[in-house]
């Protein structure tokens, strides 16, 4: 039976894909893409790997052992998710992705490309920091202060700020962006390699992932292809490799380039003797199989989605709060009382399973389907200037991370200081009075009307010079200090 569940989460990825490659919302910039890469690699291709190499370190490792019928759920539930979050996905977000880049957005990017370096002065020094304090923690340096909670298996900061040692994740976005704005060039891709290297001796995976994803998907758009090619798909298999690499190691490799490894020698994982991807950096499935292991077959209750109360509390530095709340502020029950799931992820359909079963799969993954095509159809639908497309690419290389997790704090912790960059650049930007890409073209269009009082057919286009003209208009209007104003004061 379990062989056919198999077979049959195959042809649910093999259909789901071929009626998403049919439709003209097919691109690697949809949401969907993202979760059928997610789902089909954890889901479906994973479980026949654990089927045929017998994986049993997740099991002993939490103590449980999932019954026939728990693997079976487990199969089934996660393509039920699948199947919902695709249908929602693309019912509010078929449409066609057109590329938007013109002249006026050309423009806009040479006057925002000035700007960037202010926003690298602000994030580089806060994240470097951050970056190299992680660094000394992983090589024995310096100790991070973290204690495990023994009922909820969280670690909990108790010296330092969690801001502080999140900050690094803007130096991931920061080299994504740099490396955009300069075409790609060499020397621009210096500082996310740079930075893709030190955090991956700190034996940190997901954000090396998430900023090459991010510029990745910078770069398809930069060359106006939906797709990627040959060389990319290549690239992302050797990405796929390194990050096994690190995370059987955790980046001790790295460390010891550097000589500034300092740990004792330690056996990592399980004793050395993993097999290929059975470590938890891809155990969802049995991550999913413990949460039907315990709910609501022991737990007698689910959870119903009560944990997204941490989104509250969340933000407030425990410095500040001494006696606040482990985890989420509200549980019905502790996970930890059947097992030992430390370093547990849930993954989407894992998360509306433990907020309400069969129902809260549906629930969960509809609702994140649906909002996530309701945010792709914006973005496609908008004038896609620079701020919007990298403010946009960043969450959606985000979202791999947030899949594997499934809760809604995971999108706001990460995203903080993804995004942050780009929140600085637009505040700068609106303090220095520089004029958005469709602002130029409103004004190119106004002169040109101005100048062809008959010609006023919708295939009417400005000319060059006036595209200029509008863009000096601009330029002059940011020299002459719009700091302070929070309106641009450049006018048509």
């Amino acid at each position: 039976m379990y062989e056919v569940a198999l077979l049959l989460s195959v042809a649910c990825l093999l259909g789901v894909g071929f009626f998403f490659a049919r439709n003209p919302a097919f691109s690697v910039f949809h949401p969907l893409t993202i979760y059928i890469a997610f789902h089909g690699l954890i889901f479906v291709f994973r479980p026949i790997l654990a089927y045929f190499l017998n994986y049993r370190y997740i099991y002993s490792a939490f103590r449980f052992t999932p019954s026939a019928s728990d693997k079976l759920t487990v199969i089934f539930a996660s393509n039920l998710g699948f199947l919902v979050f695709a249908f929602f996905c693309m019912r509010a977000g078929a449409v066609a992705l057109r590329f938007k880049q013109d002249v006026f957005v050309t423009a806009e990017r040479r006057q925002l490309k000035r700007l960037f370096p202010w926003v690298l002065a602000i994030c580089v020094p806060i994240g470097g920091y951050s970056l190299f304090s992680l660094w000394f923690i992983a090589s024995g340096v310096s100790s991070d202060g973290m204690i495990s909670d023994s009922s909820t298996g969280i670690a909990i900061n108790t010296t330092g700020i969690g801001y502080m040692r999140e900050a690094q994740l803007m130096l991931a976005t920061s080299g994504a962006i740099l490396a955009w704005i300069f075409r790609f060039r060499l020397v621009a891709c210096l500082p996310l390699l740079l930075f893709a290297v030190t955090r991956a001796g700190t034996g940190g995976r997901w954000p090396v992932v998430v900023a090459i994803v991010a510029a990745g998907l910078l770069y398809l758009y930069d060359k106006k292809r939906k797709l990627p090619g040959p060389m990319l798909v290549f690239g992302s298999v050797a990405l796929l490799a390194a990050f096994s690499a690190v995370g059987t190691d955790r980046g001790r490799a790295i460390r010891e380039m550097t000589s500034s490894n300092q740990t004792r020698e330690r056996q990592y994982s399980n004793g050395g003797t993993e097999k290929f991807m059975e470590g938890m950096d891809y155990g969802n499935l049995e991550y999913f199989e413990y949460l039907v292991y315990v709910v609501p077959q022991r737990s007698h209750t689910y959870d119903f989605f009560l944990n997204n109360i941490q989104l509250f509390t969340e933000p407030i530095p425990r410095v500040l709060w001494k006696d606040k709340p482990i985890g989420a502020p509200v549980t019905r029950f502790s996970l930890f009382e059947y097992g030992d799931p430390v370093g547990m992820t849930r993954s989407l359909p894992g998360e509306g399973w433990f907020a309400f079963g069969w129902f809260g799969v549906v629930i969960w993954c509809g609702l994140w389907g649906q909002t996530l095509g309701w945010i792709y159809r914006k973005f496609a639908q908008s004038s896609q200037e620079t701020l919007q497309t990298a403010a946009y690419m960043i969450f959606l290389a985000s979202l791999i991370a947030a899949f594997r997790d499934g809760v809604l704090i995971t999108v706001f912790r990460y995203n903080l200081f993804f995004l942050a960059p780009v929140a600085l650049w637009f505040i700068i930007a609106r303090m220095r009075g520089i004029a958005t890409a469709q602002m130029l073209r409103n004004t190119a269009y106004r002169h040109w009307r101005k100048r062809n009082p008959v010609r006023m057919g919708p295939d009417a286009t400005p000319a060059a010079d006036l595209v200029d003209c509008a863009t000096r208009r601009s330029e002059r209007s940011a020299r002459r200090g719009a700091a302070g104003s929070r309106q641009p004061r450049f006018r048509p």
